[in-house]
């Protein structure tokens, strides 16, 4: 679409031209002065450009370190809940097989009361 460079180096040679005019005492137009005016917003831009992209770099770097700590965070309660469900896992396992072992009993309780009546 349109070529940055292109207007770059066009943007510099026409402010090195305005500025020559301006160090030999020269007067300027309207149009020479929008052309300085042109090249120190895009001077601006620039710089703007790089401060930018450097605070996103911090930015993003303190967000990666965010989000490691919620990382080990989370890893911290999956370990907690495996810890929490294999508690539990275990007291049901110790409750079925008593709850088994009990009704067992009471059958066989049961079974040898009817024999024996």
């Amino acid at each position: 679409m349109f070529d940055d460079k292109f207007f770059d180096d066009w943007l510099d040679s026409q402010a090195q031209k305005v500025m020559e005019q301006v160090a030999s005492g020269q007067s300027i137009s309207s149009d020479q002065m929008m052309i300085l005016m042109l090249k120190a917003q895009t001077n601006h831009f620039a710089h703007l450009d790089i401060d930018l992209r450097s605070e996103m770099k911090a930015l993003r770097e303190d967000m990666d370190k965010r989000f490691e700590q919620v990382d080990k965070r989370f890893e911290q309660m999956h370990v907690e809940t495996a810890k929490r469900f294999d508690q539990l896992t275990s007291r049901m396992d110790h409750f079925m097989i008593w709850s088994f072992a009990t009704t067992l009993t009471v059958g066989g309780v049961v079974i040898a009361a009817i024999k024996f009546l």
